[in-house]
């Protein structure tokens, strides 16, 4: 079988499209969430951490994705943070708890990050423990 060298072209263009959209830049590095960040978006500030894992997740051409940060404590966060956590409300199932929101599509966006943008932000940790989850992405 015979093909056109417009077939040709239009097949390798399309091949270099989809690898393009579809692999993403190779050194994806996980966006930062230092603690004032955190704070200004759940209303507290968490003790400083180092992150031990990164998930970096696919990005869809519309631009959505969701990655994961798995982090460690230096020490076991205080249970003043606990309490202050009780105190507004952040979601508390035994010892595990978790704060979760969304922005941007009309709901405003929290002190620091921009309206314009649909993201979210989830971070889970447990009373005892020296690891959480942040978890973060665009909707």
């Amino acid at each position: 079988m015979v093909y056109s060298v417009k077939f040709k072209a239009f097949v390798l263009i399309g091949f270099v499209l989809v690898c393009l959209t579809a692999c993403g830049p190779l050194d994806v590095k996980p966006e930062e969430w230092p603690t004032d960040r955190i704070e200004r978006i759940t209303g507290v500030r968490i003790p400083e951490y180092k992150v031990t894992k990164a998930f970096i997740g696919p990005t869809s051409f519309t631009g959505d994705f969701e990655d994961s940060l798995y982090i460690e404590f230096e020490t076991l966060p205080s249970d003043e943070l606990f309490e202050k956590m009780d105190s507004l409300n952040w979601y508390r199932e035994g010892d595990k708890y978790s704060f979760s929101t969304s922005w941007g599509n009309g709901s405003p966006a929290p002190e620091g990050e921009n309206d314009e943008e649909d993201r979210f932000f989830k971070i889970k940790l447990t009373k005892g423990e020296k690891t959480g989850i942040i978890v973060y992405g665009m909707w």
